[in-house]
């Protein structure tokens, strides 16, 4: 997860040229966005990613803005076209979005520790080691002469 990724868009200017990476596409297009080694993210990043998972805003490098989607909704309802609102810079964030994020226990493994805010909106499911006679079993199946 790089710093930039979440903060690029897809505008072109007369000196920079903006391309929507994965964090910002997953936002706008409902796709499930899969975060893996998130203890390795630099802190300045978790704050924005809190941000975007808690209230589905996110302000982009080029000046446009993902927005709730109960938020742009109700600026539709009150008169807003969708093309007016596209037009300030507001796009609608999906209320499909999903994140999925990978990351080893801190302080037992080397990496940051996630901040209390970002860390409550996670839910933290450990994996053990299965035991090796049932990794055997598996194997097994898969290639029986590898067993022998």
């Amino acid at each position: 997860l790089a710093g930039d990724s979440a903060r690029v868009s897809s505008r072109i200017s007369t000196t920079v040229r903006y391309v929507d990476q994965p964090v910002v596409k997953a936002a706008l297009h409902g796709r499930v966005l899969v975060l893996e080694g998130l203890e390795k993210a630099e802190r300045n990043l978790l704050p924005i990613l809190n941000n975007l998972l808690e209230n589905r805003e996110m302000a982009l490098e080029d000046g446009r803005f993902i927005v709730h989607p109960d938020r742009w909704d109700a600026l539709t309802h009150a008169g807003s076209s969708a093309a007016e609102l596209s037009s300030r810079g507001l796009l609608r964030a999906s209320d499909k979005f999903m994140v999925i994020a990978l990351g080893l226990p801190v302080p037992r493994f080397p990496g940051h520790a996630l901040d209390p805010p970002l860390r409550s909106r996670l839910q933290a499911y450990a994996m053990p080691h299965p035991p090796a006679e049932v990794r055997k079993q598996d194997l097994a199946a898969i290639d029986p002469p590898a067993t022998q």
